[in-house]
């Protein structure tokens, strides 16, 4: 029997080890975390003290990791595969690595040259998930040379059925085109059902229909899941969300447009920054649905029915002009107030603290503390802090000082420019002071792995002085230099609505009120939240009968909001 390691002991990676065990493979194991490591040893696995031992002890190595990060940290280094594959070369033997995590084929040629020469690679991504692997009946497609794949046969056979589909890197090549495929037909079937519910169709109705279509399949599939809201954990969002972004990279270094699969992508996106990364991937379906909330009833009788008790509002072209509040503003926040209302601030000015903010609202006469105002920085401090794998992260901060702030109040460190690859994170926000050694610094983190999130996308911003560049002016030469596309957490992306309702928590009934229409109007609709339109900002009238998303009124300001709460 062939001597087998295997690295990276997730769902899949320990499934894959038990088998091997099961058909008498001599199997040795490592994983980051150890507690995943008994359960095989005491099935007859030997246990490795790093990535190197178990390179240098085996003829085949199974990779299954999360990401290319996870791979870089088991591959380079003295500890890491790499060392195991030169030491082993050194003994004479050869190894074969058999790469099965999806990391696209960019990864696997990355992988290709941090190998030493002499060590034998394949590509073999499988699909299936869980339940295949268990029953050794996965999907296998393997590149590189014909004579490996027929050498590692035997082994990965245990596993599943191998399709050699190319050279080094089409393995990878397939898995992409099946992911996008696959995410695709999720988006689609979740964005028919909102579709047919926002035309008044009943379920039932809904599914004959798709019965008799391309999604028939996925619709039955999935029909029970979605029904109970409860989506069985099989491969979770989160990795889905970065098979995605493997999709839309490959696509842009080939220069193909992929459109529908970039959609598929940015609802995964929205159900990760939602809260569900490690739920199963298809609860992108309930994600769907939830942001594709509806009302059959005439609009003018939401509007005027609905009794608000919290209400998002917006500050430039709502409250204020330069600084200056708008006629009716200040006496229309205490109007609220006194029926009752909660109000929240809401703001993509990532350079001003919500200390500041809440300053120049009560200098104007609308009494306010931090905790009535929501930043887009806040926003996504908020979000970094609510997930567990960026606790304690280095972050290179491309931003004002409040930026910086808040994200060190989040619980990261802030790193300076010099420190930049030892950062896990790049936050981008719009600032004056923006410079090359910030680019370069930015540029050098995301290449050594570090993730991109920024506050808006927001080009310019208007001041009595004219047009100002904002954060995506920042932030797009940050993407072009580095390659790696940002998640934006400021409006108009559902995730800042929905941190703002978080803040008003306890409010049953909680409406937008915004100026424009995509940061304010459309970004609230995609959360599901109702949406005024007020006239003293950046819409006219005209603008509204070319927008693909309409507010649930248009108001002249935010007294007549006011007024219209103090009449329901």
């Amino acid at each position: 029997m062939t001597a087998v390691g295997v690295i990276g002991l997730g769902g899949m990676g320990s499934r894959i080890a038990r088998r091997l065990i099961d058909a008498g493979h001599e199997i040795v194991v490592w994983n980051r975390s150890p507690q995943r490591v008994a359960p095989l040893v005491d099935l007859g696995a030997d246990a490795a003290a790093t990535p190197a031992q178990v390179a240098s002890r085996v003829e085949i190595l199974i990779t299954m990791v999360a990401d290319l990060r996870a791979l870089r940290s088991v591959t380079e280094g003295p500890d890491g595969i790499a060392a195991g594959a030169s030491a082993r070369a050194s003994a004479g033997a050869s190894l074969t690595v058999v790469e099965m995590s999806t990391i696209g084929p960019a990864g696997i040629a990355w992988l290709a040259a941090a190998l030493p020469p002499g060590t034998n690679l394949l590509d073999a991504p499988v699909l299936g998930s869980i339940g295949e692997a268990d029953a050794g009946s996965l999907r296998i497609y393997a590149g590189g040379p014909g004579a490996l794949v027929e050498r590692v046969q035997p082994v990965l056979s245990e596993l599943g059925c191998v399709s050699h589909v190319g050279a080094l890197g089409a393995g990878a090549a397939c898995k992409l085109v099946a992911n996008a495929t696959l995410f695709a037909t999720l988006a689609s079937l979740g964005e028919a059902l909102a579709l047919a519910r926002a035309l008044g169709l009943s379920d039932e109705a809904a599914y004959e229909v798709l019965a008799a279509t391309p999604l028939a399949a996925q619709a039955d599939r999935r029909r029970d899941a979605i029904a109970a809201g409860e989506y069985p954990p099989r491969f979770p969002l989160a990795l889905a969300r970065k098979d995605a972004d493997l999709v839309s990279d490959a696509a842009a270094t080939a220069h193909v447009e992929l459109r529908v699969a970039n959609a598929a992508r940015a609802w995964l996106a929205d159900a990760e920054r939602a809260g569900h990364g490690e739920r199963d991937y298809t609860a992108v379906l309930g994600t769907i649905l939830a942001r594709s909330g509806h009302t059959t009833a005439p609009l003018e009788v939401v509007a005027l029915q609905a009794g608000y008790d919290g209400v998002i509002v917006d500050l430039d072209g709502v409250v204020w002009l330069s600084g200056r509040p708008i006629d009716g503003a200040v006496e229309a926040i205490a109007a609220l107030r006194a029926g009752g209302t909660r109000i929240l601030f809401l703001t993509n000015d990532p350079q001003s603290s919500r200390v500041e903010q809440a300053g120049r609202l009560t200098a104007v006469g609308i009494p306010a503390t931090e905790a009535d105002v929501l930043t887009s920085a806040a926003a996504l401090a908020r979000m970094l802090a609510a997930q567990e794998r960026f606790a304690g992260s280095g972050a290179l901060v491309v931003g004002s000082a409040a930026l910086a702030d808040e994200i060190r109040q989040a619980g990261l460190r802030v790193l300076a420019p010099p420190m930049a690859l030892q950062a896990e994170v790049v936050v981008v926000g719009g600032h004056e002071g923006f410079s090359y050694a910030d680019l370069r610094a930015a540029t050098a983190a995301l290449g050594n792995g570090a993730a991109l999130f920024a506050t808006g996308r927001d080009a310019v911003f208007p001041t009595s002085d004219g047009l100002r560049p904002a954060t995506g002016a920042i932030l797009a030469a940050i993407e072009v230099a580095s390659g790696v596309t940002a998640t934006i957490v400021g409006k108009p992306e559902p995730l800042v609505f929905e941190i703002a309702c978080e803040s008003l928590a306890g409010c049953k009934r909680i409406a937008v009120v915004g100026d424009h229409l995509d940061a304010d109007i459309s970004g609230a609709k995609r959360a599901g939240l109702d949406a005024f339109l007020v006239l003293t900002g950046a819409t006219s009238r005209d603008e509204l009968d070319w927008a693909a998303v309409q507010p649930d009124q248009v108001l002249a300001s935010l007294a007549e909001f006011a007024a219209g709460q103090r009449a329901s």
